[in-house]
């Protein structure tokens, strides 16, 4: 194996260590708003929400955006992440 071989097999190995965030590592449980702190802090929520927000675009190109139900879709995603 040659010279890049070696560095992409190292890099692939790197993105496998999984990353731990500690629950109170933004703020603390004495502060009451921390309650619903989540809600803006949760990293898998924002990140899932910002890739909806790829593929269901507001303003691109009529052939992206012209997707089915998608008026339904954004305000049944956008209910559910309130309703968490």
């Amino acid at each position: 194996m040659g010279y890049f071989g070696n560095i992409s097999s190292t890099y692939a190995t790197l993105l496998q260590v999984p990353l731990v965030i500690p629950i109170d590592y933004t703020a603390t449980d004495l502060e009451p708003e921390h309650k619903v702190a989540y809600f803006r802090e949760d990293v898998g929520i924002n990140l899932w929400h910002w890739h909806w927000h790829l593929v269901y675009p507001f303003d691109a190109a009529l052939s992206i955006v012209n997707k089915d139900r998608r008026g339904e879709l954004f305000y049944y995603v956008h209910q559910q992440i309130q309703a968490r």
